[in-house]
């Protein structure tokens, strides 16, 4: 089992934004390619979300630390 490495929050999020920008300059939607984009959008949101709250929680453990 391959471990994932981990995300660069700001090329994810750059690349979610021009999932966004992509689906918002289509005139004629192709299906399939949609889709995959849909798929894409979904993974990288999920990372990001992931990351954020792994980053919450350091924070939380770095306020108890100092506020001992």
């Amino acid at each position: 089992m391959t471990k994932k490495s981990p995300i660069n929050f700001a090329k994810a999020f750059e690349e979610l934004e021009k999932i966004t920008q992509w689906f918002d300059s289509q005139d004629q939607l192709d299906l399939d390619l949609g889709l995959k984009q849909f798929e894409r959008g979904l993974e990288l949101a999920s990372e990001l979300k992931k990351k954020l709250s792994e980053v919450e929680n350091n924070v939380e453990e770095i306020k108890k630390k100092f506020s001992e």
